[in-house]
């Protein structure tokens, strides 16, 4: 629980700060949702191929930081150490 209402207060702070200018908090939401969809095609796709990319909140953190290139990051970082 707490770590939820961490999470919502940090949602709540990053809407704070971008919202004096709507542009970069629709640029913003824009990366966040295309880099959870990367992550989620990735895994899909992934599965496939056997190479294991699981979905957790780090990962979800990091792409939806990140955006597509945080999916990038996340598969390098798994080819490099695992």
């Amino acid at each position: 629980m707490d770590v939820v209402l961490r999470a919502a207060f940090a949602v709540c702070g990053i809407i704070l700060l971008f919202s004096v200018r709507k542009m970069k908090l629709r640029f913003l939401l824009l990366s966040a949702v295309t880099g959870m969809a990367a992550l989620v095609a990735s895994d899909l796709l992934c599965g496939a191929v056997d190479m294991n990319m699981p979905i957790n909140a780090f990962s979800l953190c990091v792409s939806a930081v990140g955006g597509i290139s945080g999916v990038v990051l996340l598969h390098l970082l798994n080819c490099m150490f695992l």
